[in-house]
Parts: structure tokens; sequence; C-alpha cells
């Protein structure tokens, strides 16, 4: 969603929902997002314009172990600067891309690894065992 720089002068906020259905499809551990519910709070400071965002989002992520669906849900807070300086997080142009930005601070802020309640029952690792050469010894160090 682009947002020309002249329309945000005449807003001090905005509330919008979007949806990421699109842009999840190249990241394979979301596996399904619902639309996002997004607050701006506009300010324009000098030669700056800082938005203040929130953003709600529901999505499930794949679990790291099992790859079974795990619900989880993102509040985000961030505030962003744009302007002319090296201390703007983005420079100032004619537009904004807003949708661009908050997706990702969505991917920057999701969990790496997540479980399912069901993956604490799985282990990957095979139970060690002595060689057999040892199994004497190994019953001789138990008495």
């Amino acid at each position: 969603m682009k947002i020309l720089l002249k329309e945000l002068k005449e807003k001090t906020s905005l509330d919008f929902v979007y949806d990421f259905e699109h842009e999840i499809k190249e990241i394979d551990d979301i596996l399904s997002i619902k639309p996002a519910s997004i607050q701006i709070d506009v300010r324009h400071i000098e030669e700056e314009v800082i938005l203040d965002f929130s953003v709600e989002v529901d999505m499930e992520l794949a679990c790291a172990k099992t790859l079974k669906p795990v619900s989880y849900h993102m509040d985000i807070h961030e505030e962003v600067i744009f302007g002319k300086d090296d201390d703007a997080d983005f420079m100032l142009s004619e537009y904004i891309e807003l949708t661009d930005i908050i997706f990702g601070y969505i991917i920057s802020e999701k969990p790496y690894t997540i479980y399912h309640p069901d993956a604490k029952k799985i282990s990957f690792e095979k139970e060690k065992t002595s060689h057999p050469a040892f199994a004497e010894l190994d019953t001789l160090l138990k008495k």
C-alpha cells in the first residue's frame, strides 16, 4: 500500500486492515496469516515524518520439530522515522510503501523457532548404548 507524502500531511492517523496472505507465499514457516489490524499515528516535525504504528496479527507458524501448525498472536509497536538525515530509518520520498515496512517488522519479530505441544514427546537422537566390547565393563561399573 503506497501512500503519498502529500496525503500524510493532511492526516494525523491511519486505521486500516491489510491481508498479507500474498506476501507469505515464499516464506516456509508461516503457514497462514489473518488480516492485520494496523493503526498509525502520524507526526510531522520539521523535515521528518514520524509514524508510530501498532500492528495486531494472528498467524499459524510451522512447528520446528513436527511442522504442525502453531497459533501465534503478534503485537508490534514501532516508531519509524522518514527524513533526509542519517538518523532517519528511511529516506523521505514522494510516497511511502507502508505495507512493505510493516511486513518487514512482522518477519523480523516472529519467533525463529516455535514448538507444538506434541513436539516435546519427539526425540530425533538415538539412545546412547555402549559398544559391545565394553558391555561387560559396563555391568562391572554398575555394581
